[in-house]
């Protein structure tokens, strides 16, 4: 794979839905082939914020754009790029299915080949038997190839969430690290989880605060020795919201869930 990445970049975007807000004022900056970790606390919207980068989630202040693409105006064109491999509730594999039934209804839906399956597979080192019922696969296994299949359709981004999910630490890093695989193809990756991955120099870590919670202390890069005594490992923070950047939501609402089909100008359209 040599995929084209989705760069993304925000300035103050802020969601709010029934209960209040779910994130606001957050900034990041998003090169293309990123492997970004959307990290922070249950309540914190890690979901939330995922599903904002991808164009199925409105926001209500803030500026926000992928690959050059504005939203909300062309939402529809940062849909096509930004594929969900794991976002819950609505993205996820049916359990019930096999192995085989699941790359069948994946192949009819998305018109990817069995050599793109194949290739995705062999990309995250899955090689799931066709007659395993999905709930039967191991946690990790079942993100793996939850990540697999988005990945075969060669997007310009790919959402992640919740990687840590009832896997032990073990699993965790085969998981951190296939999905640094995947975005070495190119393709922009975007994990929501609790905790940040290992140190990697590749990865960048947006931490949203905890809700009801003080702000973060600013930090830039995080150093850590490796084993190595020569050599450190980094990865960039980012701190989600700026301590002086709050501004004031209480009058905004949200639609929540994905956004229907806006029509785009002849500049947002994107023939992928």
């Amino acid at each position: 794979m040599n995929i084209d990445g989705a760069g993304i970049v925000a300035r103050g975007i802020t969601a709010r839905g029934p209960e209040g807000t779910v994130f606001e004022n957050v900034h990041a900056r998003v090169d293309p082939g990123d492997l970004v970790a959307v990290t922070g606390p249950s309540g914190s919207g890690r979901t939330s914020l995922l599903l904002a980068l991808s164009g199925r989630l409105r926001l209500i202040t803030g500026h926000l754009t992928v690959s050059g693409l504005t939203l909300p105006a062309q939402g529809k064109a940062v849909r096509r790029l930004m594929a969900p491999a794991r976002l819950r509730p609505g993205f996820e594999l049916e359990r019930r299915m096999t192995v085989r039934e699941t790359v069948t209804e994946r192949r009819i839906t998305t018109g990817i080949t069995r050599n793109d399956v194949e290739e995705a597979f062999a990309l995250v080192g899955i090689d799931p038997k066709p007659d395993t019922l999905v709930h039967e696969l191991h946690p990790g296994e079942q993100l793996l190839l939850a990540v697999a299949l988005g990945a075969a359709r060669a997007p310009a981004g790919l959402l992640v969430d919740d990687v840590e999910l009832g896997l032990p630490q073990a699993a965790r890093k085969r998981a951190w690290t296939a999905l640094r695989t995947v975005a070495r193809t190119g393709m922009t990756v975007v994990a929501g989880s609790s905790d940040p991955p290992g140190p990697d120099p590749g990865t960048t870590v947006i931490r949203l605060p905890t809700p009801g919670g003080t702000e973060p202390e600013t930090v830039e890069h995080r150093v850590v020795e490796g084993v190595d005594q020569n050599t450190t490992e980094q990865f960039t923070v980012v701190d989600a919201t700026p301590s002086d950047a709050r501004q004031d939501t209480r009058e905004t609402t949200l639609t929540f869930g994905e956004l229907p089909d806006e029509p785009d100008s002849e500049q947002g359209e994107d023939s992928r």
